[in-house]
């Protein structure tokens, strides 16, 4: 007897332990489970209380603000309205006591379009419906007042879109390719992308009572967002684009125009005509770039000066048999007038005594072979055959660009080391990263390096003068009344199949220059691609130049 009580009394002290330690168990899941919450989950949580006390709508299609150089937004943006609709809470709240303004509601929006029909809301699906109205169904709808499970505002959106304009290149962090990849470390996106990855969109918020009425309506701003400030000018940069799609230029189904303040680097303006086409600024649909053609001239005369080849009375007759289909102005040049009437005879013949080697040094230190803002597409230049031993024709064509590939952006600093007294500076597009109170985070500075001497630079810029200015110059077209302008023209030849499979030739246009306004320089590279049967570099490349700069002057830009 006393045994089986003892046995009982055990058993029954087993099973208290087993059930205060699943006890146990369980409150310490509890407790771990509240922390985790407290601690990494209540930001969802809360999210999804404070719905019950308002509603909030982005009023903003972009995160942070895309600046230009005057703190301008470079973005246009275009008010929008909407009027919404919490079909559950519109059903379930409104009633015969506010029956006249729910019905108000109901005849202003169809009366803006007849498929706007409140009432077949309760047939809708749950959560919100959202309808596009203009701004006067906007004014009218916010008069209304005393309707549950409504309201109407309005937003500012960004005019972006997936295409190759510039705005739309930086502000976009994901790849065109695969929007679920971000674009490649390192590149220039991609570091946008780290600064504004965290930003808060603007919001409206409308609060609403416990009866969901809609008591109050206010911005929430985040302070703390970064923007990013770029060089662009967008006046300059408007007017580029104006000018590349003026009626002139329509049979050109792409142009590009890369221009840059020469003593800073700051691009000022990266212009396509088609920002749906190919972005020619930065080398696409290429691999190496594009042939440049003969503004590479200005880079074997960089070469002939300052190493002191060829001096400035020294005269070449032209040799016979070399570049036959080329059109001579004269028999016999100094290199000042094979420069200015851009002789591909005698620029060979100067290139042969340069040598392939200082050729590609001068090229290289202004970075016609490598990236230059590194954007996720941006191609890279080269030489073809330069690592052919002692060819002379590689040499050849090389003195006249025809095997030297270059993006524009990359030949961009051709005419700026010339411009800016020999002195190369980098292209650069951003100008800091700033917070909300316009604070620096980060300020982007050049990077410069003299090329060759003052004297030599401004040799080569009067020689680029009177590529302008000149009877044997090639750019005369590029021309501006008063202003000081100088450049260089090139024009590159191919052949490629059209729409019936037949060869047709081709010619690319290029003008590379420099112009003089309010005492500063500027540098500007006109590119024209796929130009048939033309006088693509004396030409089209030519006239967008001098389009440009009149603009510039007329409207009084880039004070």
């Amino acid at each position: 007897m006393g045994f089986n009580i003892r046995n009982n009394k055990q058993k029954i002290l087993g099973r208290t332990y087993t059930l205060a330690s699943i006890m146990v168990v369980l409150f310490l899941v509890l407790t771990a489970r509240l922390a985790y919450i407290q601690l990494y989950d209540n930001s969802s949580l809360q999210t999804m209380a404070n719905r019950q006390y308002y509603y909030e709508e982005n009023v903003k299609n972009i995160p942070f603000k895309l600046l230009d150089r005057n703190n301008k937004e470079l973005f246009n943006y275009e008010k929008k309205y909407y009027a919404v609709v919490d079909i559950s809470n519109f059903i379930a709240l409104n009633n015969k006591e506010n029956l006249p303004e729910v019905q108000s509601l109901t005849y202003t929006l169809r009366n803006y379009n007849k498929d706007y029909d409140l009432t077949l809301a309760k047939y809708a699906k749950e959560g919100r419906q959202y309808f596009d109205i203009d701004k006067e169904t906007y004014d009218k709808l916010k008069s209304i007042k005393n309707v549950k499970g409504f309201y109407a505002y309005e937003s500012e959106e960004a005019a972006k879109d997936i295409n190759s304009n510039i705005r739309n290149v930086l502000a976009r962090g994901s790849k065109i390719s695969d929007s679920t990849k971000l674009k490649d470390e390192g590149t220039l996106e991609r570091e946008i992308y780290e600064f504004v990855k965290n930003n808060k969109y603007t919001k409206v918020r409308f609060e609403k009572d416990v009866s969901g009425n809609i008591i109050d309506e206010n911005l929430v701003e985040n302070k703390e967002n970064l923007n990013v400030k770029l060089t662009l000018d967008k006046e300059v940069q408007e007017l580029s684009e104006k000018v590349l799609r003026d009626e002139k230029y329509k049979d050109m189904s792409q142009i590009g125009v890369v221009m840059m303040e020469a003593d800073s680097g700051k691009i000022l303006s990266m212009a396509l005509k088609d920002d749906y086409g190919n972005n020619v600024n930065i080398g696409t649909p290429s691999e190496n770039g594009f042939y440049v053609g003969s503004i590479f001239k200005t880079i074997v005369y960089e070469g002939a000066v300052d190493k002191g080849i060829v001096s400035n009375t020294e005269s070449f007759n032209l040799v016979n048999g070399l570049f036959p289909k080329s059109k001579e102005k004269k028999f016999t040049y100094t290199m000042k007038e094979a420069f200015i009437s851009s002789s591909n005879n005698t620029f060979a013949q100067i290139g042969w005594r340069v040598g392939m080697k200082n050729l590609y040094d001068y090229a290289n230190k202004q970075g016609l072979f490598s990236k230059v803002l590194n954007l996720q597409d941006e191609k890279v230049g080269e030489i073809e055959g330069f690592e052919t031993k002692n060819s002379q024709d590689i040499i050849t064509n090389t003195s006249i660009g025809q095997t030297v590939r270059a993006t524009p952006l990359e030949a961009l600093t051709i005419p700026n080391t010339i411009a800016n007294n020999g002195i190369y500076v980098k292209p650069r597009i951003i100008d800091s990263i700033l917070k909300e109170d316009g604070s620096v985070v980060k300020k982007y500075e050049s990077e410069s390096n003299k090329i060759i001497s003052k004297g030599t630079a401004q040799t080569i810029k009067d020689s680029m003068i009177e590529v302008v200015n000149n009877d044997l110059g090639t750019g005369k077209k590029a021309m501006v009344s008063g202003a000081e302008v100088g450049g260089k023209t090139g024009t590159t030849e191919y052949w490629i199949k059209d729409k019936d499979n037949k060869d047709v030739e081709c010619s690319d246009g290029w003008f590379a220059g420099f112009f003089k306004y309010n005492n500063k320089y500027y540098s500007m590279v006109v590119f024209v691609p796929q130009i048939i049967k033309t006088d693509a570099g004396g030409g089209t490349a030519s006239y967008v130049f001098k389009d440009i700069v009149e603009g510039i002057v007329k409207n009084k830009y880039l004070k």
